[in-house]
């Protein structure tokens, strides 16, 4: 040692008290005995709250809620890294700086997951009345929602806790009530008879968003219907054919335009036209239409003004056809007809395809299309209203590539089926007039009598709003319903930051609905990040169960 500090040293020792205690500093630093003791003082010092006396522009986040059906997992760690990064920058920079937290009933998720722990107990949702059900899930949420909360302390989210909200707050819902009256009001809700998917498993409607598309090969068959020959992947639902279609470009088939097919075993003659969406390229060219049971056949029987025949019914089992049949599931249904068709020599080959299936986004179970009465909403007015504010710059994506994808389902959108046949959720504010069968919306209230007849016997709509309907309102119903004045300082927000994947379920709605409601977009800019995925490249989900605990990594 160099003498300088030798005698540096020496001196220290000299004056120094043995008596003192002299305690050894920790090799490494030990956050969990500090952490939370950190977190507490700055929330109680109000230090996640924004300064409102500051005359400046501020920065807001609302915070895509979580669902309470679940503890956080390693994937939600990303937006909370991403959006406290952008809320403590922005603080610093001393904007009033504003992020609410909250969490999502989430519907149909929440409710698939409270049967799995039914399923544990040899249970179902069929034990229990609806109120009863209803409860019982609400318990089951809460009790996440705290772990939930928890979670996002322990991670450090900086988000003012003083206005943390809940998707079934009754005030939200009163928000959600009203909006779907001023819709209806407005002439762009209607209930109404049209092809859906539905879920047998969940025993629920779903809109054209929530099916995933699989691709799988599957057995085509050919089929004589006397002057024509058709070829399907569906041979059980021919019971419900209304006509044969074939491309009019397709000069195979001009000389049969206008006459009649035959529908093999039940000899039930329909009609043969002519639809340019027909692929004259997929089996014979020739179409068997069954508007009931499929999307394309339900647009074009609407076109010819065909007529509807249902033959599977909601709990997937055979309806309206031959007695032998009738109760079986479709998927056994399909075998035994596909025998009598071979026993009938009306199978005239059977090939292999490759092709595009419609499944549940929760369960992965095939969907079958059917026709169903639901509420819809008519998506175009509002579309167009944000495909301006897009071209106009009002609401920017950080990336040009989600503004496109952004656009393309804006532009290709569908009415959208927003009832679902569910317990939990938010309880469509309808009453039927058992009297005159129409309809009164209100704003959540009881009608005392029917708004068209008078009558005084109405029964409300067992069905709940789609969870994407709800959560699709959050950013203005979030601020309508804290503070005093928060939406008129806060709104529209300056940031929607939530995974790529939810980008069609929920920013194009939250922008739909909010620039309906408010005439303003509901946030300036659209940041969109990737996907944690587990070491096989699947996304983390609770659903696939290989979730991780983020606090037992961060530990």
């Amino acid at each position: 040692m160099p003498t300088h500090k030798r005698v540096y040293y020496s001196s220290i020792l000299q004056n120094a008290n043995f008596n003192d205690t002299i305690v050894a500093m920790d090799t490494t630093y030990n956050h969990k005995l500090y952490e939370a003791d950190i977190y507490k003082k700055w929330e109680e010092s109000g230090a996640f709250s924004p300064d409102l006396g500051k005359k400046i522009k501020p920065f807001t986040i609302i915070m895509p809620p979580p669902n309470a059906n679940d503890p956080l997992h390693i994937g939600h760690t990303r937006f909370v890294a991403i959006e406290d990064t952008l809320i403590r920058y922005h603080r610093m920079l001393g904007e009033p700086t504003l992020w609410l937290p909250g969490s999502d009933h989430a519907g149909i998720e929440t409710q698939y997951m409270f049967e799995k722990q039914l399923a544990k107990e040899d249970k179902s949702r069929f034990d229990y009345d609806r109120d009863t059900l209803y409860k019982m899930i609400w318990d089951f949420v809460h009790d996440n929602t705290g772990v939930m909360e928890n979670q996002l302390k322990r991670l450090g989210a900086s988000c003012d806790w003083s206005r943390f909200k809940f998707t079934l707050d009754p005030d939200v819902i009163k928000i959600v009530y009203s909006t779907f009256k001023k819709l209806y009001d407005d002439g762009l809700v209607y209930r109404g008879e049209r092809i859906v998917n539905f879920c047998i498993k969940c025993g629920t409607a779903y809109s054209q968003l929530e099916v995933d598309s699989v691709e799988q090969d599957d057995n085509i068959y050919y089929l004589d219907y006397g002057s024509i020959t058709i070829a399907t992947t569906r041979p059980e639902t021919i019971f419900a054919d209304v006509a044969v279609a074939v491309n009019p470009k397709d000069v195979r088939y001009k000389k049969l335009v206008g006459l009649t097919a035959k529908i093999p075993l039940i000899n039930r003659e329909v009609p043969i036209i002519a639809n340019n969406l027909v692929d004259k390229d997929f089996g014979t060219g020739a179409l068997k239409i069954t508007p009931a049971h499929d999307a394309t056949d339900f647009e074009i029987g609407q076109i010819h003004k065909l007529p509807i025949i249902s033959v599977i019914n909601n709990k997937g089992k055979m309806i309206n056809c031959p007695e032998k049949y009738i109760g079986l599931k479709a998927g056994v249904a399909r075998e035994e007809v596909v025998k009598d068709l071979e026993s009938a020599g009306l199978l005239k080959k059977v090939e292999k395809t490759h092709h595009t299936i419609g499944t549940c986004y929760r369960d992965r179970s095939i969907l079958e299309p059917m026709i169903s009465t639901q509420w819809f909403i008519k998506v175009e007015p509002l579309t167009k209203k944000v495909l301006s504010a897009i071209k106009a710059g009002d609401v920017k994506f950080a990336a040009k590539k989600y503004e496109k994808i952004a656009i393309h389902w804006l532009k290709n959108l569908r009415d959208w089926n927003i009832s679902r046949q569910i317990v939990w959720g938010m309880r469509i504010p309808a009453w039927v007039c058992d009297k005159c069968s129409k309809w009164t919306v209100t704003n959540g209230d009881v009608p005392e009598r029917c708004g068209h007849c008078g009558h005084d016997k109405l029964v409300q709509d067992t069905d709940t709003f789609d969870t994407w309907f709800s959560s699709g309102q959050w950013p203005f119903a979030t601020l309508k319903t804290t503070q005093g004045g928060d939406f008129e300082k806060f709104y529209p927000t300056s940031v929607m930051e939530t995974g790529y994947d939810i980008l069609p379920f929920w920013v194009i709605r939250m922008l739909m609905l909010g620039v309906y409601v408010t005439g303003k977009v509901p946030f300036e800019n659209v940041l969109l990040h990737g996907l944690v995925r587990d070491k096989q490249g699947l996304k983390i989900s609770k659903s696939k169960g290989n979730v991780i605990d983020p606090i037992e990594m961060a530990e």
